[in-house]
């Protein structure tokens, strides 16, 4: 998923704060439900909440 320009800077923040470097969200959520869901449970609920805005937002902008 490549993240649209009005969502970098809060996924660019969230990336420096969790100190994780994957640019693709989805990606990276998949990649840490398949590690641990009670370590990274935080994260995962926030990377959900960040995808389903994303693809809202585009299929608003259609």
């Amino acid at each position: 998923m490549r993240v649209p320009k009005a969502f970098s800077e809060e996924y660019q923040v969230f990336l420096r704060e969790t100190g994780f470097d994957n640019p693709d969200p989805q990606a990276l959520l998949m990649e840490l439900a398949s590690l641990s869901m009670e370590v990274y449970l935080k994260e995962i609920a926030w990377l959900s909440d960040f995808v389903g805005r994303v693809q809202r937002a585009k299929r608003e902008a259609a």
